[in-house]
């Protein structure tokens, strides 16, 4: 044979794979993931600050998360709600009452709940 002296060898080239998904936050409602999420770009036309609130509640843990960008004070302020909706809650929450024989304990909770609450919303003005 001609070509008998010619020794062939073939080349090989590995890399590591890692299996992943990808769905929306809308998809993932009533999921809980016990790995990592990667958020995409949050800041995109049609977003909704709900989504994000989806996609941060999904994991068990917070270091399970992550972002493209870091989170700043200024680029939370985005998805601030408008003052229509706090306004709102706070008329709403003025309304909500706990019935007469709640017991003592419970009243206390409730209150330091609803005070807890009325706080968060004074945070937006």
């Amino acid at each position: 044979m001609p070509n008998s002296a010619r020794t062939w060898s073939p080349t090989l080239t590995q890399f590591p794979a890692i299996s992943a998904l990808a769905c929306t936050p809308e998809k993932l409602q009533g999921v809980t993931l016990e790995h990592w999420i990667t958020i995409a770009k949050l800041d995109r036309p049609n977003f909704n600050p709900q989504t994000l609130y989806v996609a941060f509640s999904r994991v068990r843990r917070l270091n399970c998360i992550r972002l493209p960008i870091k989170l700043t004070a200024e680029y939370v302020r985005k998805f601030r709600p408008p003052k229509k909706y706090v306004t709102e809650m706070v008329r709403l929450m003025g309304m909500v009452i706990l019935p007469a024989y709640a017991c003592p304990t419970q009243q206390q909770q409730f209150l330091a709940w609803k005070q807890q609450q009325l706080d968060f919303a004074s945070s937006f003005s």
